[in-house]
Protein backbone atom coordinates (compact mmCIF):
# COMPACT_ATOMS: atom_id res chain seq x y z
CA UNK A 1 0.00 0.00 0.00
CA UNK A 2 1.49 3.52 -0.89
CA UNK A 3 0.99 5.86 1.95
CA UNK A 4 0.52 9.54 1.58
CA UNK A 5 4.04 10.33 3.32
CA UNK A 6 5.98 8.26 0.52
CA UNK A 7 3.91 10.36 -2.00
CA UNK A 8 5.18 13.87 -0.36
CA UNK A 9 8.60 12.96 -0.43
CA UNK A 10 8.85 12.05 -4.17
CA UNK A 11 7.37 14.80 -4.99
CA UNK A 12 9.55 16.83 -3.04
CA UNK A 13 12.54 14.97 -4.11
CA UNK A 14 11.45 15.91 -7.78
CA UNK A 15 10.74 19.31 -6.99
CA UNK A 16 14.69 19.20 -5.32
CA UNK A 17 15.88 17.74 -8.77
CA UNK A 18 13.89 20.83 -10.67
CA UNK A 19 15.38 23.16 -8.36
CA UNK A 20 19.49 21.29 -8.52
CA UNK A 21 18.70 21.75 -12.20
CA UNK A 22 17.82 25.04 -12.64
CA UNK A 23 20.52 26.30 -10.60
CA UNK A 24 23.13 24.14 -12.77
CA UNK A 25 21.37 26.02 -15.69
CA UNK A 26 21.95 29.39 -14.67
CA UNK A 27 25.87 28.80 -14.32
CA UNK A 28 26.26 27.34 -17.64
CA UNK A 29 24.25 30.30 -18.45
CA UNK A 30 26.59 32.74 -16.89
CA UNK A 31 29.15 30.92 -18.03
CA UNK A 32 28.21 31.19 -21.75
CA UNK A 33 27.81 27.55 -21.89
CA UNK A 34 24.69 27.19 -23.60
CA UNK A 35 22.51 29.65 -25.51
CA UNK A 36 20.76 31.87 -23.19
CA UNK A 37 17.39 31.33 -24.42
CA UNK A 38 17.50 27.63 -24.56
CA UNK A 39 18.90 27.61 -20.82
CA UNK A 40 16.08 30.28 -20.08
CA UNK A 41 13.35 28.05 -21.99
CA UNK A 42 14.89 25.02 -19.58
CA UNK A 43 14.55 26.99 -16.57
CA UNK A 44 10.67 28.58 -16.81
CA UNK A 45 9.44 24.90 -18.10
CA UNK A 46 10.91 23.45 -15.00
CA UNK A 47 9.27 26.81 -12.83
CA UNK A 48 6.18 25.66 -14.32
CA UNK A 49 6.80 22.08 -13.38
CA UNK A 50 7.39 23.16 -9.54
CA UNK A 51 4.34 24.93 -9.70
CA UNK A 52 2.41 22.01 -10.51
CA UNK A 53 4.38 19.64 -8.47
CA UNK A 54 3.57 21.75 -5.59
CA UNK A 55 -0.17 22.18 -6.22
CA UNK A 56 -0.04 18.77 -6.48
CA UNK A 57 1.32 18.07 -3.17
CA UNK A 58 -0.79 20.36 -1.56
CA UNK A 59 -4.15 18.50 -2.92
CA UNK A 60 -2.05 14.92 -1.55
CA UNK A 61 -2.04 16.77 1.78
CA UNK A 62 -5.95 17.39 1.55
CA UNK A 63 -6.37 14.37 1.31
CA UNK A 64 -4.57 13.28 4.14
CA UNK A 65 -6.53 15.34 6.50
Amino acid sequence: MIEIKDVIKLIDEQVEFLKQQNGAGAIMGMLKMFDDNKVKKVINTNNALIKELMTLRMQVLELAL
